[in-house]
């Protein structure tokens, strides 16, 4: 999440699902309202992740694919306050102003269709659709997200910039690998 950081002040929010080690359905959004907290914004964001679970789950099932449900119903999001939120059905002064719509996540919860788990946000994947990351991070969140090869993690590794390899036709060529 990166809240409010646009000229208009809304924040940008994004999820990422993946299967065995490769995302299968992720997205990026700016909401209709601006959040008036980093708590809300999260929140906002995670109504949309639930939904989207909610959707993966149900292809699953229909597939037979049961064994991957629990990974679907698990939602790592790393703000707190979002997480207490969802979890404590109580009235909270401070978000009475939240639309209803945002408090169904506490129903998919309570009926074990939904599992949210705190993940810090340095581990958080799905950063790479919100905002700009510096290059260790964003090599980290594609390889999270099973874009590219964990080879490009060791190569980036090695001190040297360049690497030599021998064309087809037995020549030696230079080449940047980035």
């Amino acid at each position: 999440m990166d809240w409010g950081s646009g000229e208009d002040r809304k924040s940008i929010g994004g999820y990422a699902f993946g299967l065995n080690g490769a995302a299968i359905s992720w997205n990026s959004k700016k909401p209709a309202t601006v959040a008036l907290s980093s708590t809300e914004a999260e929140y906002m964001a995670l109504t949309q992740a639930v939904k989207e679970s909610l959707w993966l789950q149900a292809i699953l099932l229909d597939l037979g694919a049961l064994k991957h449900l629990k990974e679907i119903r698990n939602i790592s999001i790393d703000n707190q306050g979002a997480i207490a939120l969802a979890r404590n059905p109580e009235f909270h002064a401070r978000t009475k102003h939240i639309d209803i719509q945002y408090h169904f996540i506490r129903e998919h919860i309570e009926n074990g269709q939904i599992e949210l788990t705190y993940c810090h946000t340095s581990e958080m994947t799905a950063d790479i659709f919100t905002k700009a990351l510096p290059q260790p991070a964003f090599t980290k969140d594609n390889l999270g997200l099973g874009l590219i090869d964990i080879s490009v993690q060791i190569l980036q590794s090695v001190n040297s910039d360049t690497i030599d390899f021998a064309e087809e036709d037995g020549s030696t060529g230079e080449g940047r690998y980035c």
